[in-house]
């Protein structure tokens, strides 16, 4: 009978720890939650942010191949006009290689 005696006397000190304990439980749980939230928002902030890098760096891309095909069709005109322009350099050679001989025969 000593001990149920003796456990009636500990009964407000059992309470109180026991209080303690499941208001620590209960603020670990809280803290689990709100780590928990935190990084779910900032998982979809981040995944936001790929996305619209993403975006821009596909616009990016679309840009470039634009511009490419632009200079590709303007290295067409400018190979286009050296081709031109070797073919008019080579007639003049030609021409004026004509030019010495006729002075070389007459002169």
């Amino acid at each position: 009978m000593t001990s149920i005696v003796a456990a009636d006397d500990n009964i407000p000190e059992i309470a109180m720890i026991t209080s303690t304990v499941v208001l620590v439980a209960l603020m670990a749980i809280i803290a689990f939650v709100a780590v928990g939230i935190y990084r779910a928002r900032h998982s979809a902030a981040r995944e936001q942010h790929y996305r619209q890098l993403a975006e821009r760096a596909g616009d990016a891309q679309t840009r470039l191949v634009e511009h490419a095909g632009t200079t590709a069709t303007a290295l067409d005109g400018i190979r286009e006009e050296l081709h031109a322009t070797r073919t008019e350099l080579t007639e003049v050679k030609e021409r004026l290689t004509n030019l010495e001989r006729l002075l070389s025969q007459i002169g």
